[in-house]
C-alpha cells in the first residue's frame, strides 16, 4: 500500500475512533446504584460524611446535569435505573442518612417536575415505574424518628420531600403529611421573623435561618396548584421570615437584633442557599430583590433539581 493511502487509512482509524469517543461522551451515564445511604453526622466526622455521601451526590450530579441540559430521556433513564434497584432503601444505622435521603427524594422529585408537560405525559409508563420508588422514600422520611422529633428546619425539608413527591405521583396522602410539617415551620415564625430552635444554633443562626427558608418556599409554590396559599398563614410568616433574611444579606449587622453572637456563614449560605429568592420573587415582585438575585445567577441547588433559576426565574428589571 502506497504511503499517501496508509496516512488515508490512518487518519480515517482516527476519525471513528473520534466519533466512538464523541458518541461515548454523550451517552448517558447512570452511576452505579447504591443500595443504602449511612454516613457519619455531617459535623461529628466532616471527613468521614463526604466520603459516605459521595457516591450518592455523584448520582445526583450527573441526574441535575441531565435536566439542566434539558436531556430528559437520560435524566428518566437515571432515575428508572435507581428505581429498579429500590436504591437508597437499605437500613440507616445512624441519622444522618435520613436527612440524606429525604434530600434525595426532594431533588428526583423535583427533577421529574422540571419536566416539561408533553413528555411526561409520552413516558407516562417510566414515570409510573419510578413512582412506587419515590412514595417509599417519602414515607421512609414521613416516619422518621430521627427527623421528626427535631421540630426544626430538617422537619420543613421533610416536608418538601413529601410535597414534591406526592405532587408528582398524584399521592395525597402524602402532599397531606407534608403540609403538616411545612405548616409547622410557618407556625414557628415567630413576629419578628425568627425561628427560636434556629436561634439557638448560635454562629450557625443565619445560615440555618436562610436554609429553613428554602423548603418553606418551595413547597407554598407547589400547593399554590392545590389553591393552597401557605403565604398568608401565619400572618404571612414566609414573608418575615424572608425578609428577615434579605435585611442580613444585605446589611449583616441587622441579624444582631436576633442574636449577638457573630455569625460564621458556610461559602453557599449567602450564594446558592438563597435560591428560593427566584420563586419568592416571582410571587411578590419584592424590589430589593432583583439587585441580590441577578449577580447570583444561576442559582443551583443540588437538592432542588440542578439550575433553579432555569426551573423557578422570573425576568428582572433592567436584565
Amino acid at each position: 500500500m502506497r504511503r499517501a493511502s496508509l496516512r488515508t487509512l490512518f487518519a480515517l482509524l482516527l476519525a471513528g475512533v473520534g466519533f466512538g469517543l464523541a458518541q461515548a461522551a454523550g451517552a448517558c451515564e447512570i452511576p452505579a446504584p447504591v443500595a443504602t445511604i449511612d454516613p457519619p453526622g455531617f459535623y461529628d466526622d466532616a471527613a468521614g460524611y463526604a466520603r459516605e455521601a459521595k457516591p450518592m451526590r455523584n448520582f445526583i450530579a450527573k441526574l441535575n446535569a441531565s435536566a439542566d441540559k434539558s436531556d430528559w430521556s437520560c435524566a428518566l433513564d437515571q432515575l428508572q435505573a435507581w428505581a429498579k434497584a429500590d436504591a437508597l432503601m437499605g437500613r440507616i444505622t445512624g441519622y444522618q442518612g435520613h436527612y440524606e435521603r429525604s434530600w434525595a427524594g426532594t431533588d428526583f422529585a423535583m427533577v421529574l417536575l422540571r419536566m416539561p408537560a408533553d413528555f411526561r405525559e409520552r413516558h407516562q409508563a417510566q414515570i409510573g415505574a419510578i413512582a412506587p420508588w419515590l412514595e417509599r422514600i417519602a414515607v421512609a422520611t414521613r416516619n422518621a424518628e430521627a427527623i421528626n422529633h427535631l421540630h426544626n428546619n430538617l422537619v420543613y425539608w421533610a416536608g418538601l420531600d413529601l410535597t414534591a413527591i406526592g405532587t408528582v405521583t398524584g399521592n395525597s396522602d402524602l402532599i397531606n403529611s407534608g403540609l403538616l410539617r411545612v405548616r409547622e415551620g410557618i407556625r414557628d415564625i415567630g413576629p419578628d421573623g425568627a425561628l427560636a430552635r434556629e436561634v439557638k444554633r448560635g454562629n450557625r443562626a443565619l445560615h440555618y435561618h436562610t436554609f429553613a427558608l428554602i423548603p418553606l418556599v418551595f413547597a407554598a409554590e407547589l400547593v399554590q396548584r392545590r389553591n393552597i396559599d401557605l403565604y398568608r398563614e401565619n400572618d404571612h410568616a414566609i414573608g418575615r421570615l424572608a425578609k428577615l433574611v434579605t435585611d442580613a444579606v444585605i446589611d449583616p449587622a441587622s441579624f444582631t437584633r436576633i442574636t449577638q453572637v457573630k455569625q460564621d456563614l458556610f461559602p453557599w449560605t449567602l450564594q446558592d442557599e438563597l435560591c428560593w429568592m427566584e420563586p419568592y420573587y416571582a410571587h411578590v415582585h419584592d424590589p430589593k430583590l432583583p439587585a441580590l438575585i441577578a449577580p447570583r445567577r444561576p442559582f443551583s441547588e443540588w437538592r432542588l433539581g440542578g439550575n433553579v433559576t432555569a426551573a423557578w426565574g422570573a425576568a428582572l428589571p433592567g436584565h
